[in-house]
């Protein structure tokens, strides 16, 4: 168990390395216009997520980036288009904490319990895993492509019970 906590903080040390964190503008006010993908291509309309359907896009990105199923993933608070999520830890039991938002087919995340606190920013510069989303009828798909070029993909049903979350 001390091993696993060594290796976890001395990772997180090498990822402080980096360049320094730079904060992004205030996060939106309200739900950002999102333009959904499908297999055929972009929306030509853009859509409103709705403040539930945010938060299942914020449950299942962050759950695909932390190998946590979407429904495993707890809505905790919602404020100024910025959703706040939690899970169990997979090592203690304890529960990890993150903020996420959406910027078009983005899902920006940010963790909240990192032990330096300049290691709790917005996951949005060069380097950082990309995740998207995108919603085609009832089916969420969320594609998280990391910087050595591998890519994920995640898939879920979406009922309108998620729009009630």
């Amino acid at each position: 168990m001390r091993a696993a906590v060594a290796l976890l903080i001395g990772a997180f040390a090498l990822a402080a390395c980096g360049e320094p964190a730079r904060e992004p503008a205030d996060a939106p006010g309200v739900a950002a216009p999102v333009v959904p993908q499908t297999g055929a291509g972009p929306s030509a309309t853009p859509v409103t997520l709705s403040e539930g359907m945010m938060a299942t896009v914020c449950r299942a990105g962050v759950g695909a980036v932390h190998g946590q199923p979407g429904a495993d993933v707890t809505v905790l608070d919602r404020a100024g288009g910025v959703v706040t999520v939690g899970w169990r830890a997979p090592v203690d039991g304890g529960q990890l904490t993150a903020q996420c938002r959406i910027e078009g087919d983005r899902v920006l995340w940010r963790p909240l319990d990192r032990p330096v606190a300049g290691e709790n920013r917005w996951m949005d510069q060069p380097g950082d895993p990309v995740v998207t989303y995108s919603l085609d009828g009832s089916t969420l798909t969320v594609s998280q492509s990391l910087p050595d070029g591998t890519t994920t993909t995640t898939v879920e049903a979406v009922t309108t019970e998620e729009e009630a979350r």
